[in-house]
């Protein structure tokens, strides 16, 4: 009778928990503010948006691919819910936790949603990997821009494959971060007290 060694029960077992299918999946697009957050902006003197305004500027609306890492397996990964929404939510968001006042005085934030790209590496786990770009305008009442700038913002998790919670995290993780890059420069806050009308 041939031992077996614990190698070999590994071996199976990883077998046994390995995904052998992809398939696509849509997640929904649901922003959950960080209180890591707060505080990230630094000091405004001026600290009045009247609103804020999203546009979903990709040409490929897809959210991006699932891939297994030994098998030629993919699918691709689609937005259950609206990104210039999310988009939305999330920069109201960041900017209220920051001391912002999100009223009608002010000049409006105009955002271009450029880039929103995911990855999933799966074996019996998946690595996740987002990547979001956007492009921001201050414009005055008058029609004016009185600013324009770009945030870039990245995130990555671990877990089950297919988690919608695993991706909106990480999604949610870019965006965070594309908005504090986009809105802590200091040409930002300068129009924000330069282009009130």
């Amino acid at each position: 009778m041939q031992k077996i060694t614990p190698l070999v029960l590994l071996c199976v077992a990883v077998a046994a928990c390995a995904v052998s299918r992809v398939e696509p999946v849509a997640i929904p697009l649901a922003y959950k503010a960080t209180p890591a957050n707060a505080g990230m902006l630094g000091s405004l003197s001026c600290n009045a948006i009247s609103q804020v305004q999203v546009t979903d500027a990709r040409s490929d609306k897809t959210l991006g691919v699932r891939t297994h890492e030994s098998k030629p397996l993919k699918a691709e990964v689609s937005a259950a819910s609206d990104p210039a929404t999310w988009v939305r939510d999330g920069v109201q968001a960041v900017l209220a936790q920051n001391g912002v006042n999100l009223q009608g005085s002010g000049p409006k934030l105009l955002v271009s949603l450029d880039t929103l790209r995911t990855t999933e590496s799966i074996w019996y786990r998946s690595s996740y990997g987002a990547q979001v770009v956007l492009t921001g305008q201050l414009q005055a009442a008058s029609g004016k821009v009185c600013w324009k700038g770009t945030g870039a913002g990245s995130g990555s998790n671990y877990g089950y494959s297919g988690s919608i919670q695993n991706y909106q995290e990480t999604l949610n993780s870019a965006l965070d971060a594309a908005t504090v890059q986009m809105a802590q420069s200091q040409a930002f806050k300068d129009a924000l007290c330069q282009c009130g009308n």
